[in-house]
């Protein structure tokens, strides 16, 4: 019907008969505001909203929290509520406080999976929930951006045009947070007369632990070796895996731990929450392969937060046209200059005053630097005033990164290489001192052999143009082949003090034949017999840091080489060569060359040394060994006996290097958070490789 037919109505009373009752029922709620520990966020300016305000009806609530993070309001109709925060209080007050180290850690997406990158929190990890509930009261987690009404001041400001850090700031609209809004409430007033407890995650950032000491650090070995890794990307900034989204949006993701996408390990790293304006704020890959002018093959990143500047070198890549491999084999000694590190015009100081440095190595950082001037110019050294500098990378890049860091050196950096061939001479490397390196050697790596221990000047460099690099390095290893030992008076030499991954072999000696034929001739009355040397069964791969004891250390070598005059020719090559290596390195050792056959070892050792009770199974192999030396010892080659022992003592103080990593604040929680993640069988460390 278009009009009302009032001649039609049915009922029996004058519709609009007013209703008589008393005053509408008025409500009021708590909500308590406090931390991840459950410490109270205290004197928090505050508006909230509802229907009857946004009519006019009643007057928007507003006020500040009291000194228990408790905001009551009271004379509530039965709808929704809905609050919000100072935006720039409440960013203040949130990057003081601490992540708690229990998380749920949710699994990551997979590709085409329904599931958001950041759901809800997860119930049952958080004892601030347990407390509240158990009190009777509603309990929910929320964000800073589901909080505060605008997006707070945050210096050093978020990239112009950039979307906004999904972890943080879920809520783009920043409409504040309605009370009930979870699944479970089924009318307005059950959100009401009752007391809220919101746990307000921390406006906090992932930092890499890092210590830039003197000494050894196991943590900072462990986390610039997945550096080094990360080096090895080849993903699309954003995709999961790429340098940019490692640093911009795990490292701001704290619902889990960031990982390096390594095949399908993806192991976890060592982080430390640090306030939001501390986080890294520039991340960027450089190839000098990409872009119009394209020039060599060398790659590496950098990226840059409040208090560190880290830097990863990629290493050799197998890949067609194995350009990596023409830098690693042109390694005639040159003077150590970069000209790309100097002003036009301007007389260039060597990277060294004495000394030479390896021809492609040098060229490769050369095409780098020159390639890259915004980024690794003058503005990068100002970018140093104030942090701390780590370089690290793995084979080539080991290399490249020991001259990085020769080049600035007077920057104070620390760096950790695995796998990296010889890059200086012996001269250069003697004005080296100022440069703090640890440098990774895993048993037989044959590259840690190259280039020979050797001098590799010769005239034919000089001679015929283009071709005298030929001819030189023709002659180099001519001269190699016919004296191995050939050394000269300035040698390739390595830098760095070593950490070594380093198999045992244990023998005993034992009686030849006891064949009447060997009896004595002229009637000496006592049989002859042969002793021969045999390989006892259990191996074990020890991890050794001689810095840690030098004491220990010069024991250990003066024991090699007393056990060395009782040995072959073929069995001192073997195991106890000359040079700064652990063991010379061969063709079947380039299978331990692989970063992925150095994580392992650190990753094994790292969860080992935070809790002595998990991977039982390298310690059972440890203790199998000692256990054969008591069985043999008097048998074994007496300094390789005291050898074998010296070195378990090393490999036990492999394990003190955490002290500094648990004396800093958050640094326990820092080793809970790994330990929760870190699984047992996540690598395969190969004893007998």
């Amino acid at each position: 019907m278009d009009k009302l037919d009032r001649t039609h109505r049915t009922d029996t009373l004058c519709p609009n008969k007013d209703v008589l009752c008393g005053p509408q029922i008025k409500h009021w709620v708590e909500i308590q505001l406090v931390d991840e520990h459950g410490e109270a966020l205290p004197y928090l300016p505050y508006r909230a909203q509802n229907d009857a305000t946004r009519e006019g009806v009643v007057p928007e609530y507003h006020g500040q929290a009291g000194a228990d993070g408790v905001i009551r309001i009271e004379g509530l109709h039965p709808i929704p509520l809905t609050l919000r925060i100072d935006a720039d209080s409440l960013a203040e007050v949130l990057q003081t406080r601490r992540l708690r180290a229990k998380r749920a850690e949710p699994e990551r997406p997979t590709i085409g999976a329904p599931t958001p990158l950041h759901c809800p929190q997860c119930s049952g990890h958080s004892p601030v929930e347990e407390k509240a509930l158990s009190g009777g009261h509603d309990y929910h987690y929320v964000r800073i951006g589901q909080l505060c009404d605008k997006l707070p001041q945050i210096d050093p400001p978020l990239p112009k045009g950039e979307p906004l850090p999904a972890f943080h700031f879920p809520d783009k609209g920043f409409s504040g947070y309605t009370l009930g809004s979870e699944v479970g409430y089924r009318q307005p007033y059950e959100r009401l007369d009752r007391r809220h407890v919101l746990e307000v995650c921390p406006f906090r950032a992932w930092s890499l632990m890092l210590h830039h000491q003197q000494d050894y650090s196991l943590v900072t070995a462990y986390n610039l070796g997945l550096m080094s890794v990360l080096a090895y990307s080849t993903f699309k900034p954003g995709e999961y895996g790429s340098v940019e989204e490692f640093f911009e949006q795990q490292c701001l993701d704290l619902s889990r731990t960031p990982r390096v996408r390594d095949g399908h390990t993806n192991p976890p790293c060592v982080v430390i929450d640090v306030p939001f304006s501390e986080r890294y704020t520039i991340s960027k890959p450089l190839d000098t392969t990409q872009g119009t002018d394209l020039k060599g093959d060398t790659q590496l990143f950098y990226a840059i937060s409040a208090s560190q500047v880290l830097v990863g070198w990629r290493g050799t890549e197998m890949n067609f046209p194995f350009s990596d491999l023409a830098t690693d084999v042109t390694f005639r000694p040159v003077k150590p200059e970069v000209q790309a590190n100097c002003e036009p015009k301007i007389p260039c100081a060597d990277l060294t005053p004495r000394g030479s440095v390896h021809l492609g190595f040098r060229d490769a950082y050369e095409v780098a630097r020159r390639s890259f001037e915004s980024d690794l110019g003058n503005a990068f050294l100002e970018r140093l005033v104030g942090k701390d500098l780590f370089i690290c990378g793995h084979s080539l890049g080991g290399a490249l990164g020991l001259i990085n860091a020769a080049s600035l050196k007077d920057s104070n950096p620390l760096l950790y290489t695995y796998g990296m061939p010889r890059t200086f001479t012996l001269q250069a490397v003697a004005c080296l001192d100022g440069v703090r390196h640890f440098r990774h050697v895993n048993d037989t790596d044959l590259i840690p052999e190259v280039p020979p221990e050797a001098d590799l000047e010769n005239s034919l460099y000089k001679l015929y143009g283009p071709l005298g690099a030929t001819l030189g390095t023709v002659w180099s290893v001519g001269q190699l082949l016919a004296d191995p030992l050939i050394k000269g008076q300035d040698p390739f030499y390595h830098h760095g003090e070593i950490a070594a991954f380093y198999r045992t072999d244990q023998h005993i000696r034992v009686r030849g034949s006891d064949n009447p034929f060997y009896k004595s001739r002229e009637g000496l009355g006592a049989p002859y017999h042969t002793i021969i040397s045999r390989p006892l069964p259990v191996k074990a791969k020890l991890f050794l840091v001689p810095s840690l004891s030098e004491t220990d250390d010069e024991q250990a070598r003066a024991a090699q080489q007393r056990y060395a005059a009782s040995l072959t020719t073929e069995s001192r090559d073997r195991y106890f060569p000359k040079g700064r290596n652990a063991k010379r390195g061969n063709l079947l050792g380039l299978r331990n060359h692989f970063m992925g056959k150095y994580q392992p070892y650190i990753y094994g050792q790292l969860i080992e040394s935070i809790d002595p009770s998990r991977m039982q199974e390298r310690q059972k192999n440890r203790r199998q060994l000692e256990a054969q030396m008591l069985q043999h010892g008097e048998n074994m080659p007496e300094d390789e006996l005291l050898r074998d022992r010296l070195f378990l003592e090393l490999q036990s103080l492999v394990g003190t290097t955490l002290e500094c990593t648990r004396q800093i604040e958050g640094g326990l929680e820092a080793f809970e958070r790994f330990e929760a993640v870190a699984e047992d069988n996540l690598y395969m460390e190969m004893t007998h490789g």
